[in-house]
């Protein structure tokens, strides 16, 4: 379906050039994920943070320079495409009967423990507060829509109304505000 669509001269003309970001936009609002990698910034937290089998995997986010809608879904399509390579090259040496034994506890009393991971939308994190038993006293998810919805604000300005939903779409934010 891809093909066809960046084949089509209709679709090509609406993409391009149609709800553009900045280099310089993305880095003063802080963008994350697809976000600021379609507009150069090669921020992902696979590659800044990697852990479990990312080293291995030598992941290299894909990076677009452009920051329009086209450039938002060229990048959706080369990470996906990248992602089953990586599936695919994970799967092909699976190691038969190993399972991986980790040590757990149960959470200190009076810690504060973050976690990152990379979603779809960019980076996701966790924060947890325990309290004096090492009970969960707080818990919140930061979204990586929080951090990317003033890019859409951006995108839109100066442009026709008409491109409000294809600018909005492209950048596929989430309205609940968790990437679960």
């Amino acid at each position: 379906m891809t093909k066809e669509l960046f084949s089509l001269p209709s679709a090509l003309a609406r993409f391009d050039k149609t709800g553009v970001v900045t280099a310089e936009q993305a880095e003063s609002i802080g963008t994350v994920g697809m976000t600021a990698r379609m507009t150069g910034i090669k921020k992902d937290i696979r590659l800044s943070h990697p852990h479990d089998l990312y080293p291995d995997l030598s992941h290299q986010p894909v990076i677009s320079n452009k920051g329009d809608v086209y450039a938002r879904a060229r990048l959706r399509k080369k990470e996906i495409d990248q992602s089953i390579g990586h599936i695919r090259g994970l799967t092909k040496n699976l190691p038969h009967a190993k399972h991986h034994k980790g040590h757990y506890t149960s959470p200190s009393p009076h810690c504060f423990s973050i976690s990152l991971v990379e979603g779809w939308r960019g980076e996701v994190c966790h924060c947890a507060i325990t309290g004096h038993n090492g009970e969960l006293m707080a818990y919140k998810i930061k979204d990586p829509s929080f951090h990317n919805w003033l890019a859409l604000a951006l995108a839109v300005r100066n442009n026709e109304i008409s491109d409000f939903p294809i600018s909005n779409k492209s950048f596929d934010l989430s309205y609940c505000g968790h990437d679960l």
